[in-house]
């Protein structure tokens, strides 16, 4: 878990669609919108109890295993019943050969959004956790990808169906924000069903760019990947781009 930086991005995300708020435990900063139909007061409080919660089994299992907060490559799950939140990063750790808190973001999303999605029978849900998106929608919503100081920063667009969700669209950079990265990418973005296996995968292939000519390869290798249904990756002015989801230049 990382420390705080300013979700500067935050004031442009369907102002007009949902009804957002913010919650914010420690370091988990979540942005959370629902259709104002489904709004209730009574939401936030539960997302913060749930933050806490997850947060507090995080913690736990870092006491018994102190490795699963400092590995940077796949460690091996211990033979004892598990959170599903936890066996979802030892999973998503091993298959993209990262450490089990690359996914953490991505799988705290995925898991706040399904409490809140089922605790409230919400019509239209999105959870944000640093960059990192988790969403269930009834009608088409547009994701730009953020790239710091890339020509193509939010130029280049994500379409999401309401029946590609639930879904998760994690990002991974070497040039922005604060979180650690081995690589020189100005954005990788991972779509999967999974939370905590989009983040770790976002993670991973970023690491893997060190320049505007190994981004061709990576996201030809990012496709072939069991669980991505789409990539973008960008570094400078090169973008690559494939998958099922449709993309456009905004």
């Amino acid at each position: 878990m990382t420390g705080y930086e300013p979700r500067f991005y935050r004031a442009s995300m369907g102002r007009m669609r949902w009804r957002s708020f913010r919650v914010v435990h420690l370091e988990t900063d979540l942005w959370i919108a629902v259709d104002p139909g489904s709004y209730s007061p009574f939401m936030e409080e539960f997302a913060l109890s749930r933050a806490k919660h997850y947060r507090e089994m995080l913690d736990n299992h870092i006491l018994q295993v102190p490795h699963f907060l400092t590995a940077l490559t796949p460690y091996p799950a211990p033979a004892m019943p598990l959170p599903s939140i936890i066996a979802e990063m030892y999973s998503a750790s091993a298959q993209s050969s990262t450490g089990p808190m690359s996914a953490v973001a991505g799988a705290v999303a995925e898991h706040v959004c399904s409490d809140i999605g089922e605790k409230f029978n919400v019509k239209e849900i999105v959870v944000e956790n640093g960059g990192d998106i988790f969403m269930k929608i009834a009608s088409q919503a547009v994701i730009s990808v953020y790239a710091g100081t890339s020509p193509l920063s939010e130029k280049i667009g994500v379409v999401i169906s309401p029946e590609a969700t639930p879904l998760s669209i994690c990002c991974s950079s070497g040039t922005v924000g604060h979180s650690f990265s081995l690589g020189r990418a100005d954005a990788c973005m991972i779509a999967s069903r999974s939370g905590a296996l989009a983040d770790a995968w976002a993670t991973s292939l970023a690491n893997e760019i060190k320049d505007s000519s190994s981004v061709k390869e990576i996201t030809e290798t990012a496709l072939k990947k069991t669980g991505i249904l789409s990539v973008v990756i960008i570094k400078d002015d090169v973008a690559g781009i494939g998958g099922n989801l449709e993309v456009k230049m905004l």
